[in-house]
């Protein structure tokens, strides 16, 4: 069991989530006065109807001295009972032993509720069922965001990695660091979990992995698939790329709008 998070610890990690969150988003943490409870935040969005209430007890980093709640003022009752559930589901990931378990919750199920990717608010909560083998098996794509990506090291990872899952896609290096990838939902989530293993500042992922049908019948010509290159599926296509223009203009050679991924995300998006 790790040992419980000094005040200071917990400043450094608000201030590292604040640092990843999006133009429109705000987070306002204060302290209370109501013991056990030691900080209250709050994060609300310009872009969403839905906000996100947390509570941090000096118990910190226990999983049980954190308490989670998604909000909205137009909420119904079945709907905020659908939210615990979801919220229950996603607590279960909480990894205590890490150096920022809260920032790691926050960035992998919650903040992306508040983007603007999603137009509107969910109904209910965005359930993720058991999928089946057609499903699992299609494209999906999902996209990571860090502070920078500089590490020669993290830069050859991505190359290899992405080989070893059959991904097609790139990361920009500099600031920001940005990754993105199409693969099956299985080899996405393993490159997921991959990829957070590693040390970052403020890796966040913008995008979790969401089904793309129209990637269906490209996908057939990943390098090495007509040699049975990894069970099939071929070696994936992975680019380096330096700017954000050559993000932008890869996203749109993969499809129409496809662009608007990042700029949706708050990048690239001036012109």
């Amino acid at each position: 069991m790790s040992n419980p998070a000094t005040p200071d610890d917990l400043d450094t990690e608000l201030e590292l989530i604040t640092s990843s969150l999006l133009p429109a988003e705000k987070l306002n943490a204060i302290p209370s006065e109501l013991w056990p409870i030691v900080r209250i935040i709050n994060i609300t969005s310009d872009d969403s109807k839905l906000s996100l209430y947390i509570t941090v007890s000096e118990r910190y980093k226990r999983k049980v001295a954190v308490h989670i709640e998604v909000r909205s003022s137009s909420m119904g009752r079945d709907e905020a009972l659908d939210w615990i559930d979801w919220v229950r589901e996603k607590m279960e990931e909480w990894n205590e032993e890490e150096d920022y378990p809260l920032f790691q919750i926050l960035t992998t199920h919650f903040l992306p509720l508040l983007a603007p990717s999603s137009p509107s608010p969910p109904s209910s909560p965005p359930r993720i069922p058991t999928p089946l083998n057609d499903i699992s098996s299609k494209p999906h794509h999902c996209l990571l965001i860090s502070h920078h990506l500089l590490s020669n090291t993290k830069r050859k990872d991505l190359i290899s990695l992405s080989s070893d899952l059959s991904l097609i896609g790139f990361s920009k290096t500099g600031h920001p660091g940005i990754m993105y990838a199409i693969g099956s939902l299985p080899d996405l989530e393993e490159w997921i979990r991959e990829v957070k293993s590693w040390n970052w500042l403020a890796l966040r992922v913008r995008v979790a992995p969401e089904l793309i049908e129209e990637e269906e019948g490209r996908m057939n010509y990943s390098r090495g698939k007509e040699n049975g290159a990894r069970r099939g599926k071929g070696r994936g296509e992975w680019k380096e790329l330096d700017k954000i223009n050559e993000a932008l203009d890869w996203l749109k050679s993969r499809g129409k709008n496809r662009e608007l991924i990042l700029v949706d995300c708050g990048v690239g998006g001036s012109s």
